[in-house]
């Protein structure tokens, strides 16, 4: 699998991320053709190699004809008051949405421009469909989003992840008044993420930038377990002594080759979501757990309490993906009694787990095989084939299993 690792040591903009993409092998002329696409015009692209603090990197420029220049490290809707054309998020939605461009494109530009809307409207409390970008902002920020959703399609990165990121500090000065960094819009795009603040005392973090991140990371986390082919660095606006303002984007490919039922070895971080419910039938609750497992939750345990005035409840305790709380949290709510939960991060040890199938007498079983440093520490039949077999031929179940045992010891050289 094809991963695109966001090295954010110096922050991220919409500018730095196409200039990066750009030093990684996008081709400029293809990112022109591509955004040609769009009904818009009265800029040109530039790109040119330049160095930050000893790092050569690629700066990319979108120049405006009327002789503005685009100043990407303030990338704020309203920030132009030389500006009276408007265009509202809902317009440029739909023209992202009926353009040319291919349907992979299409649709992480989509993503990217609608985290931005939603949370310029948020912070200035209009829908997001109604947030008006000015002229000017409005050729930045489409030329920024759809720009990297090209780059991205275009070197066919299916999984995103992203260090921790520096996100400056300080304040900044913009049309509506003085802004803490990072910038109410930034701070919303950023919540799931892991934020720092070293070196700069300035934005580091665009609203474009932190809406990239939002829109496309599966993973906020540290490097691990893959090699990496290729290093993009794509220079900001800002020049700072002795610290390089730069993106640096790394292509990765897996280094083991896990097959689809192979699970991810040695630790990793889960959240876990707690309710105490004291009002539901056991039907219920198993029905609730067949319907979280089947939204993505890696486990559901249900256990009897006692609770307050000796009340008989049960404790409702789900382990799941990060990227899949929220989803399973509205679950709970939408299909127990519950009026609250509680959720916190754990870490977890796994074992390698994969599944291997064996041929018995009486067909085929998978068995499930654990290892700890490549020594296999359990296996066990597949529950379900053995069932089914045992069904079948009205056989024992126990001399199933008996067989698929026999026949896993069989196999090993």
């Amino acid at each position: 699998m094809k991963t695109l690792y966001f090295d954010c040591f110096s922050g991220i903009s919409g500018d730095m991320t196409i200039g990066a993409l750009l030093d990684l092998g996008l081709d400029l002329n293809y990112l022109r053709s591509e955004l040609k696409k769009l009904p818009v015009d009265g800029y040109r692209l530039e790109a040119s190699r330049v160095v930050r603090s000893n790092i050569s990197a690629m700066k990319f420029d979108v120049r405006l004809d009327n002789g503005h220049d685009h100043h990407h490290d303030h990338a704020h809707p309203h920030e132009h008051p030389y500006d009276h054309h408007h265009h509202k998020a809902s317009e440029i939605l739909a023209m992202i949405r009926q353009s040319g461009l291919n349907a992979n494109t299409k649709r992480i530009a989509d993503a990217i421009f609608t985290k931005l809307a939603i949370s310029e409207g948020k912070v200035h409390h209009i829908a997001p469909e109604e947030v008006e970008f000015h002229e000017v902002g409005a050729v930045d920020s489409i030329v920024d989003t759809v720009g990297a959703a090209i780059g991205f399609d275009a070197i066919g990165a299916e999984r995103f992840i992203c260090s921790p990121i520096n996100v400056g500090s300080g304040f900044i000065h913009c049309q509506h008044g003085i802004y803490p960094v990072p910038t109410p819009a930034t701070a919303d795009l950023l919540r799931n993420a892991t934020i720092y603040s070293k070196h700069a005392t300035t934005e580091l973090v665009t609203p474009t930038g932190a809406a990239i991140l939002a829109a496309v990371v599966n993973e906020f986390s540290l490097l691990r377990g893959v090699a990496v082919e290729k290093v993009g660095y794509g220079a900001g606006t800002k020049q700072f002594q002795d610290f390089p303002n730069c993106l640096r984007l790394m292509v990765c490919e897996d280094r083991v080759q896990q097959t689809q039922e192979h699970e991810p070895p040695a630790t990793d971080t889960i959240a876990v979501i707690e309710a105490n419910i004291d009002d539901m039938t056991p039907q219920n609750l198993a029905y609730v757990t067949e319907r979280l497992l089947d939204a993505g939750a890696l486990d559901v345990v249900t256990m009897p309490v006692q609770m307050k005035k000796s009340r008989s409840g049960h404790l409702l305790q789900v382990l799941a993906p990060q990227n899949r709380r929220e989803a399973l949290e509205q679950l709970i709510f939408l299909e127990t009694t519950t009026i609250g939960l509680r959720y916190y991060d754990a870490a977890r040890s796994v074992l390698e787990r994969e599944s291997i199938t064996v041929k018995t007498e009486y067909g085929e079983v998978s068995i499930k095989v654990s290892r700890r440093g490549g020594h296999v520490v359990h296996f066990a039949p597949e529950y379900e084939d053995c069932a089914r077999i045992a069904r079948a031929g009205n056989i024992p179940f126990k001399e199933v299993q008996a067989a698929a045992i026999k026949a896993y010891g069989d196999s090993k050289p």
